[in-house]
């Protein structure tokens, strides 16, 4: 008899382990989450640029804000060519932060990644995005430069230890980033419903209070169109809500939301550079860095080049010939090439850098995530 409970037993768990296994197998890693209202003319696009990505273990959550377009037909059509997608639809018309979160709620992926229905994704946006978690573990989410549909150009780029100062002032983040969703969710942070603008400023800073760590791709992921189609009172409010959350952050230096009040953006980094915590939450050479670039009409050397890379932002001093010094290190880089576009370096290690030249005349690294 106690054999044949054991047998039993030993079956049991046996079942139970094949089942969950199956389970976790077909769980996809990214879940997109797209919110969508009366796009109908600009869903094709943004729908099919998520469906031809290269990277493909992932579902597709689209949640449908109440159109009355047709919008939901034309979903639903979709979602019978392509299974992983999954179509959730509002009882009437909420705001994208209550769609974005009854999105993330019902996603079963480790990652999410936010589309916005009337942009769309190159095809090598989550590979790549996932190429970066797999190099930087401790990072928990990612975002990446952007075409701005409509101009010529890639956005310009702020790295993070350079970003990590200035998001103290407005978010320098696009809305359309992969995050951990187990992070999000073991803080509790979740997108402000009461918001009507700004609402991605106010996520990204609660993740950054909770000690995540914000990445960015040095290559254009997504292409984004921007409208002006809203009232004046709608910017107005982007500006109280921005400096609502430009308090809360800047609030663990010290500063106080009056000082913020009525402080220039210089003299509350100035602030920021004797707290006595700043060490905690920035890079203070990059601060001090930052503070001198913007704030005061200290020039540098001729020949200098500003470097901003994934991990660092720094000078290269010319030193002689095609030779330049890493000014915080001291490391030697040698200039191998360059056009109006791309310059290459050769590193202390012996390994070729790629640098994109930018806008401003600076240099952004293109990061090997192959």
């Amino acid at each position: 008899m106690k054999r044949k409970i054991f047998a039993v037993i030993i079956i049991f768990f046996g079942v139970v382990s094949l089942w969950y296994a199956r389970v976790c197998y077909h769980l996809p890693t990214i879940s997109v989450v797209m919110p969508t209202y009366n796009r109908i003319d600009l869903l094709p696009r943004s729908i099919e640029s998520i469906l031809n990505q290269t990277y493909q273990n992932f579902e597709f959550i689209i949640v449908d804000d109440g159109s009355t377009d047709g919008s939901v037909s034309l979903i639903r059509d979709y979602q019978k060519k392509d299974k992983r997608i999954r179509l959730i639809q509002n009882d009437k018309n909420r705001g994208i932060s209550y769609s974005r979160n009854r999105g993330m709620d019902s996603a079963k992926g480790k990652y999410v990644a936010i589309m916005d229905s009337d942009d769309f994704s190159e095809s090598d946006r989550l590979q790549k995005s996932m190429r970066f978690f797999q190099k930087h573990p401790d990072y928990q989410v990612v975002n990446s430069v952007y075409y701005e549909m409509g101009k010529e150009g890639i956005n310009n780029w702020v790295p993070p230890k350079r970003w990590e100062i200035i998001f103290n002032f407005a978010n320098y983040y696009t809305n359309l980033a992969v995050y951990d969703l187990n992070f999000v969710r073991s803080h509790h942070i979740r997108y402000n419903e009461e918001l009507i603008s700004a609402e991605d400023y106010d996520f990204w800073s609660k993740i950054r209070l909770a000690g995540g760590k914000l990445g960015m791709i040095n290559e254009p992921l997504i292409r984004l169109r921007r409208h002006r189609s809203h009232s004046e009172e709608y910017y107005q409010n982007i500006k109280t809500v921005r400096k609502i959350i430009s308090a809360r952050l800047l609030s663990r230096f010290g500063i106080s939301k009056e000082e913020v009040d009525s402080s220039t953006n210089c003299e509350l980094m100035a602030k920021m550079m004797i707290s006595p915590v700043a060490a905690k939450f920035v890079d203070l050479y990059v601060l001090d860095l930052t503070y001198r670039r913007q704030c005061t009409s200290e020039t540098l050397p001729e020949g200098t080049l500003y470097v901003k890379h994934f991990d660092f932002v720094d000078h290269f001093l010319w030193e002689s010939d095609n030779l330049y010094i890493r000014q915080k290190t001291n490391e030697i880089y040698q200039l191998l090439s360059h056009n109006e576009s791309v310059a290459v370096f050769l590193n202390p290690y012996g390994e070729k850098e790629t640098y994109r030249i930018m806008s401003d005349g600076s240099l952004g690294l293109i990061e090997d995530l192959n």
